[in-house]
């Protein structure tokens, strides 16, 4: 984690609970300014937050499977810069699961929310980032090809795995 500092900015994908959520109070307690989401919908613990945030927290709504949303929040978001864009979404499947298991439509979802959308945010709000700014993804060391000795998890792996050799293609597209 960097440093407390007062004027940076991050804009924070998925942010409604778990390690989103964590990672947003981190930031806030470092002295960041904080846009988080959560889903259309959903009311989460982020709103629990604003009052110790001292007007450092913003909350907006996004759904990264749906394209036109991220659109709509770009559009939103369009006057501002960020010094960090970090996309936390993600889901996971019945752990017991093999690919032999799972049905299309259950890994059309997990690949979709954990692969394709993250990318499709990072590609659509890629210039609310400042120059010297930071991109960002979670991924997890489940996406680890040579890490992968027992075999379970399979479908959440094979998410993973994808996000991050797309990550790794966006980073060698921008390597200037």
């Amino acid at each position: 984690m960097p440093p407390p500092s007062s004027n940076k900015k991050l804009l924070l994908i998925g942010a409604s609970r778990g390690l989103g959520f964590a990672l947003a109070e981190e930031y806030l307690k470092r002295g960041w300014h904080v846009v988080a989401t959560e889903r259309v919908g959903t009311t989460s613990k982020l709103h629990d937050l604003l009052r110790a945030a001292e007007d450092r927290l913003e909350i907006e709504t996004v759904d990264v499977i749906y394209p036109d949303q991220v659109v709509t929040l770009r559009a939103r978001l369009a006057s501002r810069k960020f010094d960090m864009l970090f996309v936390n979404a993600g889901v996971k499947n019945d752990d017991r699961e093999t690919i032999a298991d799972v049905s299309t439509d259950e890994f059309i979802r997990v690949m979709i929310t954990n692969a394709l959308s993250p990318m499709r945010v990072v590609e659509t709000l890629q210039d609310l980032v400042l120059p010297s700014g930071t991109i960002g993804i979670m991924s997890s060391g489940q996406g680890s090809i040579a890490n992968n000795e027992n075999g379970n998890f399979e479908v959440y792996r094979g998410s993973k795995a994808a996000l991050n050799m797309f990550m790794r293609s966006f980073a060698a597209r921008h390597a200037g």
